[in-house]
């Protein structure tokens, strides 16, 4: 997203320059509606929703997704920016995250096997599932490849990074803005643009409905 010849993540620090280049951004680039999660928008003159109860805002997406694929155990591991979430059909549970990034990052092998590790045990607690949706904070591309985040070590092929993790169970790894919009599907042809922010200015994802 770009306005104010910046990008709007490179505006994030000052909420008022912040607001305005979305704005800016949002009604140049055509978009009619806004969901919000992970954050606040006071300062915001574009019409918008926020999204509720944070932090499990992709819990209607998750939801979305369990039914579709007909799973009766479903399980959600949502890694975003800020925490770690796991869902189930009758719980939501929140982990701080404990893998630093920036200056004090981990060496990217030890930030592997830690993100590994909190994978690993938020199956055990969940005990018996027949499917799981991983919310990654990186874009997903077509070959199934992670691209950079804050995580360190999540990058590249997902599958050999998790896959042997899921006992021979199907599992899907959406973009988390992608699980949060999932949830939340115009009425009518709106262009939509759903923003999770727990990161400060956090992913977007475009919908145009036509």
């Amino acid at each position: 997203m770009v306005a104010r010849h910046t990008t709007v993540f490179q505006l994030r620090d000052d909420k008022a320059a912040y607001f305005a280049g979305l704005t800016e951004f949002l009604r140049a680039a055509g978009f009619e509606r806004l969901l919000i999660a992970g954050g606040e928008a006071a300062a915001l003159s574009f019409p918008h929703r926020l999204l509720r109860p944070a932090p499990f805002c992709a819990r209607p997406g998750a939801d979305a997704i369990w039914a579709e694929s007909g799973w009766r155990r479903p399980l959600a591991i949502d890694l975003g920016q800020t925490q770690m979430k796991r869902r189930t059909v009758t719980e939501n549970r929140a982990f701080p995250r404990d893998l630093p990034f920036g200056g004090r990052a981990l060496p990217e092998d030890e930030g592997r096997k830690r993100l590994r590790t909190f994978v690993q045990n938020a199956l055990a607690a969940a005990g018996d599932y027949d499917g799981v949706v991983l919310g990654l904070p990186s874009r997903i591309t077509s070959e199934g490849d992670a691209e950079s985040s804050t995580y360190p070590g999540l990058y590249g092929p997902v599958k050999p990074l998790f896959g042997s993790l899921f006992q021979d169970v199907p599992w899907v790894v959406p973009h988390d803005s992608v699980l949060t919009a999932r949830g939340y599907p115009p009425e009518t042809t709106q262009k939509t643009l759903a923003l999770t922010m727990g990161f400060g200015v956090g992913a977007a994802l475009w919908h145009a409905w036509c």
